[in-house]
């Protein structure tokens, strides 16, 4: 097997010399795979699951900031699996944060999504658990992981559509990214599931949720903050598609608009991320590699050198054997030609048998030879009755 955005041509699957076990989930098992001094995630799938093929064979492509590495994707053993760089992040279900970070945030997978939109591909589950907050500098990135879902992706963060069974779109990310907003300052979701109906019903309510009043009694936001992030939700968490922001570049200016209304300017963000990110929350959250844990891999792994072994010998073995089966039937080829001649010369020795009569017609056998051919054409023909 090829592996898909690397030079080897051998599996990262099969490279691997560790693995760890880093989160079992509904749709599949995350590992870390060591290869050497390259480090993987590996998302198995369980049965019943799967990717979206046409999307991950164009993310392999794609080196968009703030997206993650497709690398490999295939299926072992009946199991579909994906392969990418892994990130030294965290979840950002992890933890809730001022509205400046979350904001500035925001922004930054904003343009992500807008990057690749561009390339024609929409996330389709945008949640806190497929964005990882990763170090970057003195600050905080925001990175997106788990593109090309198939179906409605995180249900407490699906947009109305969904349930439909629409596609994913710039306007179902949109809604999605309004919830992601919501988890962020508040630290809990907006829209709590109490089943795929319950949550299909709700998402089809959400004009009706007062989020400002929400937010308000969490005690999470002061007066100001609370009236920056307004016309985000107005935006955003609408049900009709049409009624969202057009595109991410009106939801970036948005996003502008509400950290100049809490009156921060970009120096005061870029503080407000330093300081979030040196709290120690991040380094609490084990996003390094699991370098000291190791897991049993979730597959058997090929052997590349021992199948090309395996593969002479048998090559070996075969030749061997068409060897031996030519000389045999070269051997019973010759063997036959003995016995048909053996065969031959009974027959004839059968047929001499057989001429041979008693002693009188022998003796007449013997005068008649003798004879002459002229005398016996005076001799009267016998005439049959």
């Amino acid at each position: 097997m090829s592996v898909k955005g690397e030079k080897s041509t051998v599996s990262i699957l099969d490279r691997a010399c560790g693995c760890a076990l880093l989160h079992q989930g509904g749709e599949a098992d995350v590992y870390a795979l060591a290869c050497g001094d390259e480090r993987y995630a590996l998302k198995w799938y369980h049965k019943g699951c799967r990717f979206d093929a046409s999307v991950v064979d164009r993310l392999r492509h794609l080196n968009i900031p703030g997206l993650y590495r497709v690398r490999e994707s295939g299926t072992r053993e009946n199991t579909p699996y994906l392969v990418y760089d892994f990130i030294e992040g965290v979840s950002s279900t992890e933890t809730s944060m001022p509205v400046a970070v979350a904001l500035k945030l925001l922004r930054g997978v904003a343009q992500t999504l807008d990057a690749l939109e561009k390339e024609g591909i929409h996330h389709g589950d945008i949640s806190p658990a497929n964005v990882l907050l990763c170090k970057a500098g003195n600050g905080l990135q925001a990175t997106l992981i788990d593109c090309g879902i198939v179906g409605p992706g995180t249900l407490t963060y699906a947009a109305p559509e969904r349930f439909q069974g629409k596609c994913a779109s710039t306007q179902s990310d949109l809604y999605s990214m309004g919830l992601l907003l919501f988890r962020w300052v508040a630290g809990q979701d907006l829209l709590e599931s109490e089943g795929y109906d319950d949550i299909a019903s709700r998402a089809l309510a959400i004009e009706s949720v007062d989020v400002t009043s929400r937010l308000y009694e969490l005690d999470c936001c002061n007066a100001q903050e609370l009236s920056a992030l307004e016309p985000l939700w107005k935006s955003l968490l609408r049900v009709r598609p049409e009624d969202r922001a057009e595109d991410f570049d009106e939801l970036d200016e948005l996003i502008e608009i509400a950290i100049s209304s809490i009156a921060v300017g970009e120096v005061t963000v870029q503080t407000a991320l330093q300081k979030f990110a040196s709290e120690g929350s991040i380094e609490k959250m084990g996003q390094k590699f699991p370098v000291e844990e190791n897991s049993a891999f979730p597959y058997r792994k090929y052997d590349a050198e021992n199948k090309k072994i395996n593969l002479k010998i048998a090559i070996l073995a075969l030749s061997g054997l068409i060897l031996i089966a030519m000389a045999f039937f070269a051997y019973v080829g010759t063997k036959s030609s003995d016995i048909d001649e053996t065969g031959n010369l009974l027959l004839l020795k059968s047929r001499s048998l057989d001429s041979v009569e008693p002693e009188e017609e022998n003796s007449l056998n013997t005068a008649s030879d003798s004879v002459p051919p002229a005398m016996l054409k005076d001799l009267p023909t016998p005439v049959s009755e």
